[in-house]
């Protein structure tokens, strides 16, 4: 946040509710606003974030990393990549509904709400300027701030947003960029998920 900015300001310029940017920031009052500051304006993850994809051959490696599985089970019935024509940023896991979501790696939670297309959706921030986004939730059972441990429950699976049935979306992120998660995980035997279409 530059000096001098007010958050009814800034609130006004994104065209978001107060409330709704303070809940976003975790902020019960507007003093704890501070120059410097890092703020989440409320719905333009997936604008900024699709807008920072770029050319995937560009792009260098990121630090290495590994990740957990957040399902057990399921079929990987959409990869990352170009799809219909458009930059696909994850992968989608199709589970029933209910399914438990975990968390692939400890961090915190900066984002617990809706965003169009992902619907419901969790991200968590990790070391190394790593997140990971966690959409189509039926439930949410974290909250923004709250710190996590690799593999506790974050949710469960549902079909909010833009989905053709109950699936797991799930992004692997570093300094904004969406990578392929499975350059992240271990091999599919270790958490028993299926590729549609064999294997």
């Amino acid at each position: 946040m530059a000096p001098g900015e007010t958050i009814y300001r800034i609130a006004s310029r994104y065209r978001v509710s107060v409330a709704a940017l303070m809940r976003a920031n975790g902020m019960t009052s507007s003093r704890q606003l501070h120059t410097g500051q890092v703020l989440v304006i409320p719905g333009t993850y997936q604008r900024s974030w699709r807008a920072a994809a770029g050319n995937l051959r560009d792009r260098p490696p990121p630090p290495p990393h590994s990740f957990s599985w957040p399902i057990y089970g399921g079929v990987l019935s959409s990869p990352f990549g170009i799809r219909h024509g458009v930059m696909h940023d994850g992968l989608d896991i199709a589970v029933p509904t209910g399914t438990y979501i975990h968390a692939a790696d400890a961090g915190v939670v900066v984002y617990a709400g809706r965003l169009r297309g992902y619907g419901n959706v969790v991200i968590i921030e990790h070391s190394d300027h790593y997140a990971t986004v966690y959409a189509h939730e039926s439930v949410e059972k974290v909250r923004e701030g709250q710190r996590v441990k690799r593999g506790q429950i974050i949710g469960e699976v549902g079909r909010t947003g833009r989905t053709t049935g109950p699936n797991l979306h799930f992004e692997v992120r570093h300094d904004n960029l969406a990578y392929n998660p499975l350059g992240f995980l271990p091999p599919r035997s270790a958490s028993a998920v299926n590729f549609a279409g064999g294997g």
